[in-house]
């Protein structure tokens, strides 16, 4: 690559950095949930691709790309901002034990409601009706929560008590994104 491109790419990346910040400043509900939305989108993309749906002999399913993707930006966005600045009020920073106890608090309960919410939005929206969400809620919620507690426990601990309140969110949603594509697979294997 021409060292002027190279400029000129390092310059493009720099200007939408500076955007994404200055967003995530001036309006933070809304660029969470956008973040969170094309990512959960993303995520359930690449997952389509490294497990196709048989039911649809492989072709990207795009109403499963818009249950997550609706999701993130109504749901999972703006509940995690609030739930952040509530971390912040309900078990302050001086007090002792204060990390110990956000991180379990996050872990043991506000985790649990919010994945069975996801998994039941995601199924009704996907089409399967009430029945099918509460099969797929049964065949898959324990499997995923203990999973969601091993990998995400050391992530939000990290996560809660490390990195500033405005980046929580977009750190979150880094390894979100991974967690998605699993979350995805598990859930399609569990149609089968």
């Amino acid at each position: 690559m021409d060292p002027l491109d190279k400029k000129r790419s390092a310059n493009i990346i720099s200007r939408a950095l500076r955007e994404y910040l200055r967003l995530l400043q001036d309006r933070p509900i809304v660029t969470k949930a956008a973040t969170n939305a094309v990512v959960a989108g993303l995520g359930n993309i690449i997952s389509q691709i490294l497990a196709p749906d048989q039911s649809t002999a492989g072709k990207i399913n795009w109403r499963s790309v818009f249950a997550y993707t609706s999701f993130g930006f109504f749901v999972n966005g703006p509940l995690i901002h609030h739930f952040y600045i509530f971390l912040e009020k309900a078990f302050p920073r001086d007090k002792p034990g204060a990390a110990l106890k956000r991180v379990l608090f996050d872990r043991l309960v506000f985790a649990p409601p919010l994945l069975l919410l996801f998994l039941y939005y995601a199924s009704i929206i996907e089409g399967v009706g009430n029945k099918g969400a509460v099969k797929r809620i049964k065949d898959t919620y324990w499997m995923i929560l203990r999973l969601n507690w091993t990998v995400w426990s050391l992530i939000q601990y990290v996560n809660i008590n490390y990195i500033p309140l405005k980046y929580r969110t977009l750190f979150g949603n880094f390894f979100a994104l991974i967690w998605m594509i699993f979350i995805s697979i598990k859930r399609r294997q569990a149609t089968k």
